[in-house]
């Protein structure tokens, strides 16, 4: 066992809690805004899932991010132009187009399957390796791949526990995991 195996652990099972959290949920429930200002799941499964895309096909592996090459943003109806939900308003979160389940299911399995490949393909001598052509926090440094590859993991969970709480929240959903 290496890094790949545990990176990709990592991904099977926020998939498998993600998947959880979401079983049973009806249109209505995926859109539920605790507040006006608050995310729903939608917006939040939806900007997991393209963190995770450009991470390993924009930033990894340059193979270009689902979201534009596999034509996920027209079937979100959205523009395909490098928008991730970093910085979305409350109104950009509340105007977010309504995606069936089905749609953000295939996304996801896109993106999960594309990890896959990228993940198998790096080696040890990558992980300090960085990809200052795609560096998210220009000025700053570029991360490492090794950065990249821990950051996954822990952005994707803290995400799913969003949606497991926005979840607990919904009055009809009261001990919807005991």
């Amino acid at each position: 066992m290496d890094f790949r195996d545990v990176t990709l652990q990592a991904i099977t099972d926020f998939s498998t809690q993600l998947d959880e959290a979401l079983e049973g949920l009806t249109p209505e429930e995926w859109r539920w805004r605790p507040t006006p200002t608050a995310n729903h799941i939608l917006w939040t499964v939806w900007h997991l899932t393209r963190v995770e895309d450009a991470w390993i096909n924009w930033y990894l592996s340059d193979n270009g991010e689902r979201w534009k090459v596999n034509g996920w943003a027209e079937k979100f109806g959205l523009p395909a132009r490098d928008r991730w939900g970093f910085g979305d308003t409350a109104d950009q979160v509340g105007a977010f187009p309504d995606v069936p389940a089905n749609v953000i299911a295939g996304y996801r399995a896109d993106v999960t399957e594309s990890a896959q490949l990228v993940i198998r393909s790096l080696s040890t001598t990558d992980l300090e390796r960085t990809n200052a052509h795609h560096n998210p926090f220009n000025p700053r440094p570029a991360p490492t791949f090794t950065w990249v590859l821990a950051r996954i993991p822990v952005e994707c969970s803290q995400h799913i526990g969003q949606v497991a709480y926005i979840r607990g929240l919904m009055p009809e959903q009261e001990g919807w995991k005991e």
